[in-house]
């Protein structure tokens, strides 16, 4: 582990030791070097990602290419304070932005589309289509602009518009584990100057890597089909309406996931005369390649988003309103007991709808004051159906059970139909002067009205006996932004600034372990205070850009999953929770061929107050106190290097390696137990023209093999077999596995060819 630390660090470093030695020299030598000026809209307004006081990582759609960027998993990679954590497997991941790490519930980053909010995590997981023309990753709370549930950071895809004459591209590619992907895109004018259209398709599917030994079949098949279109429209030089749709149909396997056996804390919660059992795992997560048997189960989802925005500029301002329209089906089911014997089985369905409205004015012009005011209208309306329960055997000794003492020992199971609906009003705005011919001030703000209300039943699928559960809670919040930016320089960029962040409590509806008892049912909101110093640098005459930052938080009544007095995973809020750390990002073309970039990044976060009560009943030390939060690596680096050589007049050879590195991350807020660092390499080469290009690729090229996550969830088959030892008198007893591992595998090398024609 020390060795390879060190390998990538270096790596990670020899960019900026090369830029400083190497591009100064070239300064003047060809003015063709300097680096494509990014455009970003973080502040609701066409800027210089180079003027903007705030930590942002862009790729725009060539880079995106370039790197053969698949989703945000991948761009992940590439952005150093930025993670994803999988949850259970590779479905549902969480985003975690500067170590403000959450588990269930809402996610700490908001994820847009052109602007538009999208609260289903699927999106998260789902294919980058040819339509995309950047995506920006803005760390740090942004929710005086972005508003809802941008805690930790806001991550923004920004389509491509209809171009002004006909093109496209045709893309196919083939690799390992039976991997196949299409993709194309067209777009034109449907009227010259007035009306521009349009329309880009992605198919893909791979047969996986993992092989479920019960059925012989492949785990973590995936299928995914992604249809978008847009309509542009002029009625003059001043106004523009773009009218934007895209769907997408996911059909998945089931993710490869075993059980680990528990070492720590031999203590058992149940009543004599169970002998004594270990409650946890301790240490390094195994990482499993084979001997997964579980019962088939699917992952599907049907995500719509749509959305409408018109633009009208004025003389002393610019009018812009959005509407967005999302709507998710998704279904899933799973083996829950994650082994070859038919035990327990959860069935989850969900159906969403949400729209949202906003409308803002923007100043117009370039004197030195600029402002900007908005409202913005959400609603979402969600209906939700958990089916956890005993199949097959163990159901028939949870009948047996439930006239005698033990019935607590194997409930039946828990079946949950709930509706939520959340409605959320905002008045935000924004006022930035310039102070002087170098310095300026710009303060945000945010007021948020918020109501929830959920109407859940619960029902014991064995005595059909229910309960309700209905209840309401408004919230309210203002949170300001204040930024001082001077410029050192016309290429030297200093600014500082400190930002409240505020995300709403909620309620615990559902739960797959336990039942949820009327005091554990609800939450508080968490908030944070943040404070950044940072330095924007253009180097070379823009053949370079040095930006680092450095930030602190504290985030209080922080939002966290918790047991319950029954052993239900939910949201609770924990106490007071510190973080600090440092980012650097550096982009260079050292000369006409080769191109370097390099980020790091460090985060310290810890509890800072936290005693998570139900630990006490399974031996382990309930006062969190200085421990590591979940899913946040101390230490990230990342380093790319791309090589162009002419090979003729019309064909250039491209090379490029990605390299990644994240230290260990702790699986659970004990800190017990960790996923192990991790190194991944990818390389891709080919020639191509003006017309087509031909790439062969590589991801995890030297196979790195630590797990990808793990979680701590109740050994369901430990848990029949307990009850099963106390019946049956020939089966010698066993205590009850309240708090196994679970852990989840990394994929082997992937490899495959693409090739793409343009027209």
């Amino acid at each position: 582990m020390i060795n390879k630390y060190k390998t990538v660090m270096l790596t990670s470093t020899l960019p900026f030791c090369i830029t400083a030695a190497t591009v100064d020299a070239q300064v003047d030598d060809n003015p063709g070097m300097m680096l494509e000026e990014m455009v970003v809209t973080a502040r609701k307004r066409s800027e210089s990602l180079q003027d903007v006081p705030l930590a942002i990582t862009a790729l725009s759609s060539g880079d995106i290419q370039d790197a053969g960027i698949d989703n945000v998993k991948d761009i992940a990679l590439l952005t150093p304070g930025f993670t994803f954590a999988p949850l259970v497997g590779n479905e549902s991941s969480t985003p975690v932005i500067r170590g403000m790490s959450t588990t269930i519930g809402e996610p700490n980053v908001g994820f847009f589309i052109d602007g538009v909010y999208q609260s289903s995590r699927n999106i998260m997981d789902s294919m980058l289509g040819d339509t995309i023309d950047r995506v920006e990753i803005v760390k740090g709370p942004q929710s005086a602009l972005f508003g809802r549930n941008t805690f930790a950071g806001a991550i923004n895809f920004v389509t491509k518009k209809p171009s002004d004459e006909f093109t496209g591209q045709l893309t196919a590619t083939t690799g390992n584990g039976g991997h196949h992907e299409r993709r194309g895109n067209v777009s034109g004018p449907l009227i010259n100057d007035r009306l521009f259209a349009q329309l880009g398709a992605v198919s893909s599917n791979t047969d996986g890597f993992f092989t479920n030994e019960l059925t012989g079949g492949e785990l973590d098949s995936k299928e995914s089909t992604i249809v978008t279109g847009a309509l542009m429209f002029y009625p003059n030089d001043e106004s523009e309406i773009v009218a934007r749709f895209g769907y997408d149909k996911t059909r998945n396997g089931d993710n490869p996931l075993r059980f680990v056996e528990n070492n720590i804390s031999p203590v058992n919660p149940t009543p004599a005369p169970l002998p004594l059992a270990f409650q946890g795992f301790q240490g390094e997560m195994p990482n499993y390649q084979d001997g997964f048997a579980v019962s088939p189960g699917f992952n599907k989802h049907d995500n719509l988003s749509a959305s409408l925005s018109a633009e009208f500029t004025f003389e002393p301002f610019i009018l812009t309103a959005i509407t967005g329209y999302n709507e998710l089906d998704l279904k899933s089911a799973i083996d829950n007991d994650y082994e070859a014997r038919s035990i327990r089985f959860l069935r989850q369905e969900i159906d969403q709808q949400e729209i949202s409205q906003e409308l803002r004015f923007t100043s117009n012009g370039d004197g030195k004051a600029t402002w900007m005011f908005g409202t913005y209208y959400y609603k979402l309306e969600k209906e939700s159906l958990n089916d956890d329960r005993f199949v097959d055997e163990a159901w028939a000794l949870t009948s047996a059970l439930q006239s005698s003492p033990l019935a607590g020992l194997l409930p039946p199971g828990l079946v949950n139909v709930s509706q939520e609906n959340t409605e959320s009003f905002a008045i935000f705005g924004s006022f930035g002067y310039e102070l002087s011919e170098r310095m300026s001030l710009t303060l945000e703000g945010r007021w948020t009205t918020e109501d929830k209300d959920v109407n859940a039943l619960d029902t014991n699928p064995l005595t059909l006996a229910s309960g309700t559960f209905v209840e309401s809670a408004s919230f309210e919040n203002f949170v300001p932004r204040f930024t001082l930016d001077y410029k050192l320089s016309d290429s030297s960029l200093l600014y500082t600034s400190v930002a409240k962040a505020v995300k709403t409590g909620g309620f615990n509806v559902a739960t797959t372990t336990g039942a949820i008892l009327d005091s554990e049912r609800s939450y508080s909101p968490e908030e944070s205070w943040n404070y950044e110093l940072g330095m924007k640098n253009t180097l070379a005459n823009g053949q370079a850009t040095l930006n680092v930052a450095a930030f602190y938080t504290r985030w209080s009544d922080q939002i966290v999953r918790a047991l319950g007095q029954t052993f239900a995973v939910l949201n609770a809020n924990a106490g007071e929770t510190s973080i600090q750390g440092l980012e650097a990002e550096l982009q260079a073309n050292l000369s006409p061929a080769l191109s370097v970039s390099a980020g790091l990044a460090y985060t310290d976060s810890s509890y800072d107050e936290y005693t998570f009560g139900a630990l006490a009943g399974l031996g382990l030390d309930p006062v969190l106190d200085g421990t590591r939060l979940q899913f946040v690596s101390e230490y990230q680096a990342n380093a790319s290097v791309q090589y162009l050589r002419p090979m003729s007049d019309t064909i250039d050879w491209k090379t490029r390696i990605d390299v990644s590195y994240q230290s260990d991350q702790s699986t659970v807020q004990t800190a017990t137990a960790f996923i192990e660092s991790a190194t991944l390499f990818n390389a891709r080469t080919g020639f191509e023209t003006d017309t087509w290009e031909v790439t062969i690729w590589v991801e995890n090229l030297f196979e790195e093999d630590s797990s990808v996550g793990g979680a701590f969830l109740t050994n369901q088959g430990s848990r029949y077999d307990t009850a099963n030892s106390l019946v049956n008198p020939a089966i010698a007893p066993q205590g009850f596995q309240v708090f196994n591992g679970l852990a989840w595998s990394r994929n082997e090398r992937e490899w495959g060819v693409t090739a793409r024609a343009k027209f």
